[in-house]
């Protein structure tokens, strides 16, 4: 079986709407700027397959078309050490995990586009000590928690026995826990799906980060932050 490749307009397709930056969520280097000669340009971003372009090839789906394979939807914008990254570990960089890397980097370059904030923070006055709380209201889970430690807040990780606690097996408990999330403390299956995650800073605040949403991976339907609060050292708001 030959190889497929995309086409010139769906390799623009894919850098455009991402704005040319790598849709690694902890990358997203600009692939695209000025050459030294006026008339041209430098490109160092790669059209990358989530599902391989010849069988043999990382992540493979043997039951899609040509022109299946050939489709944005299989293509994700990477610069060129992420393209090679994802490929050197498909056990890691699955086409689950790719997906939801082109999902969020649209996500961002939408938001980026419309002027809406995203990696500000809040104000706040000399005088407080917290740790700042970045602009996280409507974010994805992912990307509020990328944010927030980026920033310096901490998850505050539970034991690994939480996760077979009774209300993390509903709602969004376990998707969560499955990723690694332990900083997870409630799970609700009713109403808005809401969980509850915990976070710290050095100086030992404590903020809680509240999402609602059910995540249904294939609508690529997700949840978001719903509202945050400090806790005190009794537990209360």
């Amino acid at each position: 079986m030959p190889r497929t490749e995309f086409s010139q307009p769906a390799k623009e397709t894919l850098a455009r709407r991402v704005a040319y930056h790598c849709s690694n969520p902890t990358c997203r280097a600009l692939t695209c700027g000025p050459h030294s000669e006026p008339s041209r340009f430098v490109n160092i971003g790669v059209a990358s397959h989530i599902t391989a372009a010849s069988p043999g090839g990382p992540r493979f789906e043997p039951s899609l078309t040509r022109f299946e394979r050939a489709s944005t939807d299989k293509g994700i914008w990477l610069c060129q050490s992420c393209a090679k990254l994802i490929d050197s570990d498909t056990t890691q960089y699955t086409v689950s995990a790719l997906a939801e890397w082109r999902v969020l980097a649209e996500q961002r370059t939408t938001r980026e586009l419309a002027g809406i904030p995203g990696s500000e923070f809040f104000p706040q006055a000399a005088s407080e000590t917290h740790t700042p709380i970045p602009r996280i209201a409507h974010l994805t889970y992912d990307e509020a928690r990328e944010l927030l430690v980026s920033s310096g807040w901490q998850p505050c990780l539970s034991h690994w026995s939480h996760g077979s606690n009774f209300d993390m097996q509903y709602g969004n408990g376990q998707y969560f826990w499955n990723k690694g999330y332990h900083e997870i403390r409630h799970a609700s299956g009713t109403g808005l799906a809401m969980c509850s995650f915990g976070f710290q800073d050095v100086y030992g605040h404590r903020l809680v980060v509240v999402t609602a949403g059910e995540v249904v991976e294939e609508m690529n339907a997700n949840a978001v932050v719903w509202r945050w609060y400090f806790e005190s050292n009794d537990g209360d708001a």
